[in-house]
């Protein structure tokens, strides 16, 4: 049994990082490298369905402000397609108003984290916790 466990917990998670913004995308890349995730990053929305078919991640970070297809729209497909639909999916954006987060969360989104008021570390955590 004790050979399962170390086993089990050996297994990489898969981290699909949605972010434009290269120095973000490379620091939330670094954080969760050193959480035993495999990282994949995109910077475009339009990216999002292609990488997914090849690889199905067990979480992903998605910023809502993306060239090609916004973040609404990416999670909006994710949830809608049955491959995809269970992912979790946790929003890392600086859209703030109330109005976008709900819209967010009723499209599936598991959490809304803003970027400007939120640490790199807790959204590790969440992540962490989540899968």
């Amino acid at each position: 049994m004790f050979e399962k466990k170390s086993q089990k917990k050996a297994k990489q998670k898969v981290l699909l990082i949605v972010e434009d913004d290269a120095l973000l995308s490379r620091a939330l890349a670094d954080a969760f490298a050193t959480e035993n995730f495999d990282i994949i990053r995109v910077a475009n929305g339009l990216e999002v369905q292609e990488t997914v078919e090849k690889k199905i991640p067990d979480v992903i970070l998605l910023d809502l402000i993306l060239p090609g297809l916004d973040g609404f729209a990416v999670l909006k497909q994710l949830k809608s397609d049955t491959k995809t639909s269970a992912i979790p999916v946790v929003i890392v954006s600086n859209l703030g108003s109330v109005a976008d987060v709900k819209s967010a969360k009723s499209l599936g989104a598991e959490a809304y984290f803003i970027k400007a008021n939120t640490e790199i570390e807790q959204i590790v955590e969440f992540v962490n916790k989540l899968v």
